[in-house]
């Protein structure tokens, strides 16, 4: 069938297409690559494009890629690719964006892991934020600046007393590898979390480290609840050169984000001396000459233009602060190498840390001689300043004095007192990793050490002396820590008070009966009262006994004790048996259907403690972590016996804790599904030991690890717990 159209048919079809056509028309700037490689593209065309800007090239399967214009050359410009850098090839068309890289900036951001293009790598949701801030801004000028004058605690002694860091300030940790440069890091970005009426928004840059590294230190932060607070931005060694390179430019604007709204941040660049070798990479591709060291003639611009991003704003612009960390990695300790002189001459001060120092067992490994802070001397906390203000100049004389001593053995009485006291000048700066302390602990055992105190005790006591002292401050004198952290300075009243503190503590403390000792011998007993039931490997028990002290080992009272309740041979042995059905009427069951780490099982399990013994649930869970690391207190791959001794009196409480999935104590070990705490006072040690040796009966039984996992209630696992006894009584 045939159609025609009429001639007034078409001039009408032709007048509305005419009407309907619209003029409008885009122009673009586009080029087209002509080289490609090694992460570099050279683009032919793009004559307008500006330093910096980002620049999208068109690749096969209707992807794009992105860039950034890093050289402007005549008749070409010099592309870095921030991904897919495999797939360009010549002959891609390259297009301009009109804009400069940016990321997104909030508090969306924080307890996240990203990439240097501010996208989640974490598993977590993408960002709903609207907010973008360029990772390449101006750095405050002077007038829109405010010295330095808050406090940045980083809870290490050995930095807030000798070489106190400021709100805004840049302090550069420099070392070599494997000194505890990112540990000092870390320990001050769990610190923050300890202030939360005001507090600071960390940001983790880890540029080229192994992925393995950056796992460890985000699993710190998620057990020590600092991750919520914290952004780790993340540019591992697998990362293309330029993602190194733009890393800590894009986390530094999402750091500005809280200092440009009035509030405080910390940034952790780690390490700058793996992005000069990423700009190195980039330069020398782009064929810039090289210089020292073959890096660019720009590489302290690189840093410095970086750095300068750090500072405390005036109160006109918020008042809020960014406060700077670098870290440096130097080669055999040479500190006059191109990239350290860099950022030494760009930072405010600088924290040495040094082989030698942390080989022989000073952590954090810091040589107070030339590490310095040119600015945070104006902040310092006031009590802080007056304790310690003689501590840097009796280690330097004891330096000194150390050195000399060596070519003369007769020394006179005031010699060797100050050998001695800076001795344990020394013992008491060291501190654990990840135990962050309050500045005011810091300030009570330092005024300890300068005032004398100490010189009495060997410096292997002193560990236990400052635990010691913390524990005693918390529970008797706690009145006096709220009046000196609220006073922040040590008034003459104060000062005096001080002093009658330390003497009562010094009137009651005797580092030979410990804690710590006490502790050991229980799990020495829990180990011999295993060791003599059969179906036990003794491989995991004996572990445990090493740790016991030799003392200890030998105190006639306590072998007697376990030996009575073991073998049930005399009265008092009946007097344990209700004894032992009491603690289990009274103890807690918890039981866990989910599966937990180690430190989440802690956690829970110091709450519940913390309510029965009346103790800081904190306290608990560092004791318990502390003896976890030194050795293992899963006995076997069915149960485990964590315990500690708590100041006070008349407390005891079991916690018996049901796991089906099972715990993991360590990596090689079986996991647990019964773990028995055990808390309680010195003079309740028959108890303790009363619940030991119940347990130990308990868990012997061979089919103990079925019907603990299939009991069906709590009153069930109270049964088995008492099933043991009940048997005996039987017989």
């Amino acid at each position: 069938m045939e159609t025609s159209l009429k001639s007034g048919e078409i001039v009408s079809v032709l007048k509305r297409e005419i009407e309907q056509f619209s003029s409008y028309s885009q122009t673009a700037d586009i080029g087209e690559v002509i080289q490609a490689g090694d992460g570099i593209a050279r683009v032919y065309g793009l004559q307008s494009v500006i330093s910096g800007e980002l620049l999208e090239i068109e690749i096969s399967g209707n992807r794009t890629v992105t860039g950034i214009a890093l050289n402007l050359e005549e008749d070409n410009v010099g592309v870095v690719l921030l991904d897919d850098a495999m797939h360009v090839k010549e002959g891609d068309i390259v297009r301009r964006t009109g804009e400069v890289a940016k990321v997104p900036a909030g508090e969306e951001l924080l307890g996240r892991i990203v990439d240097p293009l501010g996208r989640p790598i974490d598993d977590g949701k993408p960002f709903q934020t609207t907010v973008k801030r360029p990772i390449e801004c101006k750095a405050p000028g002077i007038v829109d600046r405010e010295n330095v004058c808050e406090p940045m605690y980083t809870g290490l002694k050995a930095i807030d007393a000798l070489v106190p860091i400021g709100r805004g300030q840049r302090e550069l940790i420099i070392g070599d590898r494997r000194t505890g440069k990112t540990a000092i890091a870390i320990d001050a970005i769990i610190n923050q979390g300890k202030n939360s009426s005001e507090p600071v928004y960390c940001f983790y840059v880890a540029i080229g480290q192994k992925r393995s590294s950056v796992v460890r230190v985000v699993e710190k932060l998620k057990e020590h609840d600092a991750l919520k607070y914290t952004t780790v931005v993340c540019a591992t060694a697998g990362d293309p050169a330029p993602l190194q390179y733009i890393a800590p430019y894009a986390a530094c604007a999402m750091a500005e984000y809280f200092r440009d709204s009035g509030r405080h941040a910390l940034i952790i660049y780690d390490d700058l001396t793996k992005q000069a070798q990423a700009y190195r990479q980039l330069s020398l591709l782009l064929r810039r000459p090289p210089g020292r060291e073959a890096y660019p003639g720009d590489i302290f611009y690189l840093h410095s233009r970086l750095l300068e991003r750090a500072a405390k704003l005036s109160k006109a612009k918020g008042g809020g602060s960014l406060t700077a960390l670098p870290i440096v990695e130097t080669q055999a300790g040479d500190i006059s190498a191109y990239i350290p002189t860099n950022v030494i001459s760009i930072t405010d001060g600088q924290i040495f840390l040094e082989s030698h120092l942390f080989n022989s067992g000073l952590r954090p490994a810091i040589n107070a001689g030339i590490s310095v802070s040119r600015v945070g001397g104006a902040a310092q906390n006031k009590a802080m300043k007056q304790t310690a203000g003689s501590l840097r100049l009796e280690l330097a004389q004891f330096r000194e004095l150390a050195s000399f001593s060596q070519f003369s053995a007769d020394l006179d009485k005031t010699t060797k007192a100050q050998l001695d006291r800076g001795e344990r000048l020394t013992e008491i700066l060291k501190q654990k990793q990840y135990q962050p302390m309050e500045i005011m602990d810091q300030v009570m055992i330092i005024y300890a050490g300068t005032h004398g105190y100490l010189d009495r005790y060997p410096s292997s006591k002193l560990e236990i002396y400052e635990r010691h002292l913390h524990l005693f401050l918390r529970e008797k004198y706690k009145t006096f820590m709220e009046k000196l952290r609220k006073a922040g300075q040590l008034t003459t009243d104060l000062d005096k008070e001080a002093k009658e503190v330390l003497d009562d503590f010094a009137s009651l403390f005797d580092p030979s009966v410990s804690i710590e000792s006490i502790e050991a011998g229980y799990t020495n007993r829990i180990a011999l009262a295993l060791s003599d039931s059969p179906g036990f490997a003794l491989s995991e028990m004996l572990k445990l006994i090493e740790r016991a002290t030799a003392k200890e080992l030998r105190t006639a009272s306590l072998q007697d004790e376990i030996g009575d309740i073991l073998k049930d041979s005399d009265e008092e042995s009946s007097a344990g048996k209700d004894t032992f059905s009491k603690i289990v009427e009274n103890c807690v069951i918890l039981d866990l259907d989910q599966t937990l780490t180690l430190q989440e099982l802690f956690r829970k399990a110091a709450s519940k403690l913390s309510e029965e013994v009346q103790f800081e649930a904190d306290q608990i869970y560092e004791r318990l972590m502390d003896r976890e690391e030194t050795s293992s207190t899963a006995l076997t791959s069915v149960f485990a016996v964590p315990h500690l001794v708590v100041p006070g009196e008349h407390k005891f409480a079991l916690l018996a804790v049901r796991s089906k999935p099972g715990v993991s104590f360590s990596m090689s070990a079986p996991k647990v599904h019964a773990t028995f705490f055990l808390a309680g006072t010195i003079d309740e040690r028959s108890t303790h030991l009363l619940a030991l040796a119940g347990i130990a009966q308990t868990v012997n039984e061979q089919d103990f690890l079925s019907k603990w996992v299939n009991a069906q209630n709590h009153q069930e696992l109270r049964k088995i717990m008492l099933s043991s006894r009940q048997k005996k009584e039987a017989v």
